[in-house]
């Protein structure tokens, strides 16, 4: 949000025969998909809301602070697959969306934010936005390797066209820079389309896929791993087919939690949110086929799940994996894995043998240890497990970073697609309130549920009165250890005294209802079947503030 300010540059005498280029912006907006504006409105973005919304009735949802509006729009991204819309003023509207905005590029988030730009006005005509909110976004967008695109002026609609097509089939985060003055500019027309073929995954090369099946088939203990991609390219069919001809297991890395069912192969997370019978089951493995994962420190635990092992890579851009042999099989995860399958099928049929699984501890659940809930603080373990009874089956669970992370991931179900979202891209405690509003917004039939800590929401706290003011169904629950628990782990683990990241319980419970939130303070488990059978959904959100046990430490902070 910015101070008054003149945008308008444009000669207004000028009569209109087509389209102004703030016009035809909003119509390719709604032509690429645009069901939903996020937004922290100011002069250099305003003309755009308002014919979005006049012109074509798009819902245009204002936030409180501009890193929350491009949360927002991260969020509707990775719940629904479609390309989520931001749009946010000059200057300082811009800079603070840059937590948030990295946030959603590392995360590969298929997203466009349209954000004005006033550097090329005259400050001396225009000496608040020429002058103190003139700034080139590329100058942080560059260094930080963030994708922008730039309008010259009358061929904007193109180039965002453009860009929104870039970002749906690249799976990328995309800035869209509007310069100063196309308020009242008239827009080219538009380049006919030119109908190209539909694009079409590449053949696998059959060579590589002998060598997988030759790698595969030397070892005793293969297990797969289902990233993202599988997510993306709707491989679960054809991977759970792969490991029941292998006799083999399946681990999911968190962003494709959920991708694979209820299936029995499957086993849980693969990195550092495996404990219990998972980790045993992929520390004894000799052979990891990971089908479109990116293999990053914190899913192979710095190394430690593929060091010394076979690892059976298919990817777009299958890398070698540091510490072990790498058998790359490059292709679409669909196409490749179905070639896989196929080929192992075709060497059974010659009575090749790929083993059968072990059978599985009668429960995969990590271990959970005594309850050391006392005095009004809640086992934050026993808490997740309580609300896995309670909660609705079809859900959609976010997990804000944090300490307390752990336990909803660990202890909750996760059986659908994009059932679970965890936004730790840029590790910024925070991210997920405008994220997890957004997808009630997308699909208010499937309860959207938010774990978050007290100082995530002390931060985005603005966030929530979006929810309130449009009666957004959302469930928050506060996971309130009075502290800052990363930093009470490290302290306790280097010996230096806690009480700096020690602050105390607030009953922010009364904070949300301060807000025309509804809220409830947990101390207890048992209470939170009566505070949801009593939450009216038709009235916005809740908030359950849960006091939680600082006495139990997140089992993946020996991993990180």
């Amino acid at each position: 949000m910015t101070g008054p300010t003149v945008l308008d540059v444009a000669d207004a005498g000028t009569e209109q025969t087509r389209p102004t280029v703030m016009e035809q912006l909003a119509q390719v907006m709604v032509d690429e998909g645009c069901e939903h504006l996020f937004t922290l409105m100011g002069a250099g973005n305003l003309w755009l809301i308002h014919h979005l919304d006049r012109l074509h009735g798009v819902p245009v949802h204002h936030l409180r602070h501009e890193n929350g509006a491009i949360g927002a729009a991260d969020g509707y991204a990775r719940s629904t697959g479609r390309v989520g819309w931001a749009t946010v003023t000059q200057g300082p509207g811009f800079t603070n969306t840059i937590t948030a905005l990295l946030t959603a590029s590392r995360g590969r988030t298929p997203m466009v934010l349209i954000v004005s730009d006033t550097s090329n006005l005259d400050p001396l005509r225009f000496p608040f936005a020429g002058g103190v909110q003139a700034l080139r976004p590329e100058l942080l967008l560059d260094p930080l390797g963030i994708d922008s695109v730039r309008a010259a002026g009358a061929d904007a609609g193109a180039v965002l066209r453009t860009a929104a097509r870039r970002a749906l089939a690249e799976s990328r985060t995309i800035v869209f820079v509007m310069p100063a003055g196309l308020d009242k500019l008239e827009a080219d027309p538009l380049p006919a389309e030119t109908g190209g073929a539909t694009a079409t995954a590449a053949a696998v090369d059959p060579e590589e896929v002998r060598a997988a099946v030759d790698a595969i088939g030397a070892s005793s203990r293969p297990v797969l791993l289902a990233g993202r991609g599988v997510l993306e390219a709707a491989a679960a069919s054809e991977v759970l087919r792969l490991a029941d001809l292998l006799g083999a297991r399946v681990a999911t890395s968190m962003p494709a939690s959920g991708a694979l069912g209820e299936h029995p192969a499957v086993i849980g997370p693969f990195g550092g949110f495996s404990i219990g019978a998972t980790e045993s089951i992929i520390a004894a493995s000799d052979c990891v086929i990971a089908i479109g994962a990116s293999l990053n420190l914190f899913q192979t635990r710095k190394g430690e799940f593929v060091a010394g092992r076979t690892i059976v890579r298919v990817d777009l851009r299958p890398s070698a994996v540091e510490g072990a042999t790498t058998v790359p099989v490059q292709g679409d995860a669909r196409v490749a894995t179905a070639a896989l399958a196929d080929e192992v099928e075709r060497r059974l049929g010659a009575g090749t043998t790929f083993g059968q699984r072990d059978a599985l501890p009668s429960d995969l659940l990590p271990p959970v240890g005594d309850d050391v809930s006392a005095n009004g603080l809640i086992d934050p373990r026993m808490l997740a497990l309580e609300f896995e009874r309670v909660l609705p089956r079809s859900r959609r669970v976010f997990i804000d970073n944090g300490h307390f992370g752990a336990f909803p991931a660990l202890y909750l179900s996760h059986t659908s697609p994009r059932s679970l979202i965890w936004m730790p891209d840029f590790g910024a405690v925070g991210s997920s309130l405008a994220a997890s509003y957004a997808s009630a917004v997308a699909e208010p039939a499937t309860q959207s549920v938010l774990f978050i800590g007290d100082c995530g929401l002390y931060l985005t706290l603005g966030d929530l009165e979006t929810a309130v003011r449009e009666r957004v169904p959302l469930l928050v629950v506060c996971m309130n250890d009075g502290a800052a628990g990363s930093e009470l782990a490290h302290m306790k683990d280097w010996s230096v005294p806690p009480e700096q990241a020690i602050f105390g319980y607030a009953d922010l419970a009364a904070v949300a209802v301060g807000m025309g939130a509804q809220g409830e303070l947990i101390e207890e488990t048992a209470q939170l079947a009566g505070a949801l059978a009593s939450w009216n959904r038709s009235e916005g959100p809740l908030l359950l503030d849960c006091h939680i046990s600082r006495a139990v430490r997140s089992p993946i902070y020996d991993h990180v």
